[in-house]
């Protein structure tokens, strides 16, 4: 009797299982709105065509040939934002407006980004209506956003704004930005040393200015590094050729110069560039394993350039190198720290990107991001102080607040139906909330829409599965919102 009972349980709890598990079954294929299939084929065809790219208008034309493939009507207005409209067919449910920036030096990193922005604006939804925006993101510019026209950003409606990076979380905030120009005195003079040093840093991967900043290869300080060297020991020099590898307001690819010095300092100087190179190499093996730095001896006169850079000019651009800070800025003991933020984190960035020549003007450009306004604006003041001490002129332009969404559900919602939508053996089974510590597109959205209810999902670039969960879980979240919230979950 007692065998009996156990063999009945038995066969209970197993067609209990069956059950559950036919359930769940067909809960989650009713949850899988994602093509896998489609959103597979475009990462990987932008992937392997990203080198291919010389222009935005290259990935322009790439992600509009995508879309007409799948037979989805589009249009693509004066500024490159190509844009994507599927009319509701529940009236009630605000509008859901997703975006995402394409720039084609990052279009590799960012394939995941753009695949999931196809795949919501080709699949089929049932909710409200769908506004998916590519915007125009050439040289991290961001002319695209800028000049959006605001009837694609309906007040009231739900945008998420996508991106990828170190890992995936979504974030309802961003920080202020700002760019200064410093403004210096560019003259020539006549080359008089008689052996040129070429110096060229290569192999940077350009990026927006992040808090990864520390990381990256400063080829400034390199540059002042060398130059306070010889200044340092009066060893008479001089410089010609400067230029960066100017990727509008992103990180500086590359950088080369012309050292030129009297031959009898070439011994000398090659042993300091044997070591300079180990010590660059040394330093970014890690993280920038491309990054390379070399140097070529020129004795021969004839190709040397016949007039350098004035030593007036290079003071002046050395001076203000040594006083003003490239990098992190971190709260210590002695700052009034905001909420949510703690000792060490960090609450600013200075990011300087282009040097270039315009007829007798050096121009020294930087990207300035703060936690909040107030943080922006007071390293924006240090590099106003170290323009001033150097004896240059500073001016600033294209500034824009920071962002914070007080509103809470968009992204609470997002995060909930991650978990539920989602299969759970993959490598992240949550959307966590988390806090962007860079500026973002969402600062310029809310510019342009402050009644939207904005956040920011950001994808983990090593994670393949990330950008098809979370295409999965924004098609769910577009079928299952109306006007009273979200339903059946």
């Amino acid at each position: 009797m007692h065998n009996s009972n156990k063999k009945t349980t038995a066969i209970v709890l197993v067609i209990v299982l069956t059950f559950v598990g036919i359930i769940a079954y067909y809960k989650m294929a009713k949850t899988r709105l994602v093509d896998k299939v489609n959103y597979t084929s475009f990462r990987d065809q932008l992937v392997s065509k990203s080198s291919s790219f010389k222009s935005n208008s290259d990935l322009q034309k790439f992600i509009e040939s995508e879309t007409a493939k799948d037979k989805v009507l589009f249009i693509t207005d004066e500024y490159g934002n190509i844009i994507i409209t599927r009319t509701a067919s529940d009236v009630t449910a605000p509008a859901t407006v997703v975006v995402a920036d394409y720039n084609y030096k990052t279009a590799k990193t960012d394939a995941d980004t753009l695949a999931t922005l196809h795949e919501v604006s080709t699949s089929k939804t049932t909710g409200g209506s769908v506004i998916a925006i590519f915007l125009n993101n050439n040289n991290n510019e961001h002319s695209g956003v800028k000049n959006i026209n605001s009837t694609y950003i309906p007040a009231n409606s739900n945008v998420v704004y996508v991106s990828s990076g170190k890992k995936l979380y979504i974030s309802n905030t961003s920080f202020a930005s700002g760019m200064s120009d410093v403004s210096i005195p560019y003259t020539t003079e006549a080359r008089t040393q008689n052996t040129g040093i070429k110096i060229k840093i290569s192999g940077i991967k350009t990026d927006n200015p992040s808090s990864y900043i520390s990381q990256q290869p400063d080829v400034f300080d390199v540059f002042s590094t060398i130059i306070a060297k010889y200044k340092n020991k009066s060893v008479s020099y001089q410089v010609a050729d400067i230029k960066t590898g100017n990727n509008g307001n992103m990180y500086p690819s590359s950088l080369e110069f012309t050292l030129l010095l009297d031959s009898y300092n070439l011994e000398d100087t090659k042993e300091y560039f044997d070591g300079q190179v180990e010590k660059f190499m040394k330093t970014n093996k890690k993280y920038f394993p491309d990054a390379k730095m070399t140097y070529t001896v020129i004795t021969d006169e004839s190709k040397l350039p016949d007039t350098v850079i004035s030593q007036q000019t290079i003071d002046y651009l050395t001076t203000y190198l040594y006083i003003d800070k490239n990098g992190n800025y971190r709260f210590g003991d002695d700052d009034k720290i905001p909420a949510k933020y703690s000792k060490g984190d960090i609450y600013a960035t200075n990011t300087i990107e282009q040097l270039y020549v315009d007829g007798d003007t050096l121009h020294l450009t930087m990207n300035t991001t703060g936690v909040t306004d107030k943080y922006r604006d007071q390293v924006m003041r240090d590099n106003a102080s170290a323009a001033s001490l150097s004896g240059l002129e500073i001016s600033t332009y294209d500034l824009y607040s920071a962002f914070s969404n007080k509103k809470q559900k968009l992204s609470t919602d997002l995060s909930t139906l991650y978990s539920n939508v989602n299969d759970k053996g993959a490598q992240t089974i949550v959307l966590p909330l988390d806090k962007d510590q860079k500026f973002t597109t969402m600062s310029i959205l809310n510019s342009i829409q402050s009644k939207a209810n904005i956040t920011h999902i950001n994808l983990n670039d090593d994670d393949l599965n990330a950008g098809i969960k979370v295409t999965n879980t924004i098609l769910n979240y577009i079928n299952s919102y109306t006007k009273s919230g979200l339903i059946n979950f």
